[in-house]
């Protein structure tokens, strides 16, 4: 080899060098930093992913809110009632969850498969309530109530507006009462046919053990009752923690599987038919009679409570609003990373978390300016990737020529 490829060589050594270091240069976090500068959010866990978007309901300190409404009769009625107080006519509840009102009546007066009695939902069934506990951790809370009327069963609901294309949720809740409720929180997709839907979901059946608990990607049985036992972890809380204690649950829908923690520890993960389309997000308190939740003795109750509820999230174009951000691109394996804001396209320019401190809603800046942004995308420092490429190529074709 001659001096001078010799010396190309070398070049390329150098500047690979210098460009990596220039690139992993610690950086400091900026003076003027806000938590809604964020660009990206990463998780912690079992597999990180990169979100777009952060939201955080807080129903510690509601106190002028707070009320627990009484029974309505006639199932009617029920489903027509009105939300229970004006926090759920606020922009920040209103414009992101729907309360729902459906039932479980289907043609010619029959009931939806597996039902032994009508259920209804209410918005009288979802308020504010002030914390009866004895030391309490907050002033209020959100409560989701089911209740068995002598007719029918009164239960909650409510869904996003938007749908997701892959997330990361939270909430710290408990769960009181009678036997023969389910309670919920989950991903959807609907569909006509069991073997089409999309699901991942957390369930609580309040006729089991306190520390007993449900994780599966639906659908966990075939039409003809065939079950799918890679689709279901039936399991235990960790560290001896009962569901009627607040614990902090949380689910990440990723590409690759689903993941549960409780209290920051992994309980299970599912990576047989992971949800692929974009799914809404819904909780529920429910019963029915059926062999699921069994039957509810009439006069009785049993409640999901929320001191609050938080989610990273990427919005995507099948909530069909030119105000989201919307999924475009993928950054490194696989995972979002581009964004698309007023018409222009965006890299990460600023990365945040919600797990780096202790704390409800705390965002934490991680770091950002743009060159976490171009080591994000792909792309290295002073001309990126393709820069560095075509200083590969020239020295290439120089060191041939001589």
């Amino acid at each position: 080899m001659g001096s001078l490829p010799k010396f190309a060589l070398l070049a390329l050594v150098a500047i690979t060098h210098a460009r990596s270091n220039d690139a992993f240069q610690p950086e400091t976090k900026p003076e003027d930093w806000e938590a809604d500068q964020c660009d990206c959010f990463l998780t912690d866990g079992l597999e990180p992913e990169y979100y777009t978007a952060h939201r955080f309901w807080d129903f510690r300190n509601l106190a002028e809110y707070a009320g627990i409404p009484g029974t309505i009769a006639g199932d009617n009625d029920t489903a027509d009632a009105a939300v229970t107080s004006k926090y759920f006519k606020k922009k920040e509840w209103k414009n992101f969850w729907k309360i729902q009102s459906w039932n479980n009546r289907r043609s010619h007066d029959t009931l939806a498969y597996g039902s032994r009695f009508y259920m209804v939902n209410s918005a009288n069934n979802i308020y504010i309530r002030t914390n009866p506990d004895k030391n309490p951790d907050s002033e209020t809370y959100l409560t989701m109530r089911t209740n068995r009327q002598k007719e029918f069963q009164v239960a909650s609901e409510f869904d996003s507006i938007d749908r997701f294309q892959f997330l990361s949720i939270r909430f710290l809740g408990r769960i009181r009462g009678a036997a023969g409720a389910c309670m919920a929180m989950f991903t959807y997709v609907p569909a006509d046919e069991i073997k089409n839907i999309q699901e991942a979901d957390l369930e609580i059946l309040t006729r089991e053990d306190t520390d007993r608990i449900h994780y599966t990607n639906h659908p966990g049985y075939s039409i003809r009752g065939e079950v799918y036992p890679e689709a279901t972890r039936n399991t235990s809380l960790p560290d001896k923690l009962q569901w009627n204690d607040w614990v902090e649950h949380r689910l990440d829908w990723t590409p690759n599987q689903s993941i549960w923690y409780a209290n920051g520890k992994q309980v299970a993960n599912i990576s047989f038919q992971v949800p692929r389309d974009p799914s809404l997000m819904i909780f529920n308190a429910w019963g029915d009679g059926g062999v699921w939740t069994t039957n509810m003795t009439t006069g009785e109750e049993a409640y999901m409570e929320m001191q609050w509820l938080q989610m990273l999230y990427n919005v995507s174009d099948a909530s069909g609003s030119k105000h989201k951000r919307e999924v475009q691109d993928f950054g490194p394996q696989g995972r979002f990373l581009r964004q698309k804001r007023d018409e222009q396209e965006n890299v990460c320019k600023m990365v945040c978390s919600i797990d780096e401190e202790p704390g409800a809603g705390v965002v934490t800046w991680m770091w950002g300016n743009n060159t976490a942004a171009s080591m994000l995308a792909g792309r290295g420092v002073g001309g990126g990737l393709s820069g560095l490429i075509s200083w590969v190529i020239g020295l290439i074709l120089l060191a041939r020529w001589i």
